[in-house]
């Protein structure tokens, strides 16, 4: 239970941190797509936020892992955060990602 308090609030520090929303374009990553990287970027966040705990100790280390996620999904730091603001920016569709982020989390868990 700490851990889902913990990641939405993370999640809503991370929306108010991003962009200004934008109209949807053709930039937006996929639902799907979005759950799969917003996995990842959350879990290697959550890896060096509690191994380090201060971020100036960990932000270059964090931005080498996060260009990694990106470089695997074929999609920019800029796509991201853009396609994080839009989907930030509509309440219902975020919070239908952050579901699919926990339960897929959870799948993950189960599968170790």
């Amino acid at each position: 239970m700490i851990f889902v308090s913990r990641l939405f609030l993370m999640l809503f520090l991370l929306a108010l941190w991003c962009c200004s929303p934008q109209g949807k374009s053709a930039a937006v990553i996929k639902k799907e797509k979005m759950v799969q990287i917003m996995t990842e970027v959350y879990l290697i966040e959550m890896h060096y936020q509690k191994g380090y705990g201060m971020p100036s100790m960990y932000k270059p280390r964090l931005d080498i892992a996060l260009d990694e996620i990106f470089k695997k999904h074929h999609v920019s730091r800029k796509d991201y955060e853009s396609s994080f603001s839009y989907y930030a920016a509509n309440p219902k569709e975020f919070l239908e990602l952050n579901e699919l982020v926990i339960q897929r989390y959870n799948e993950e868990l189960v599968h170790k």
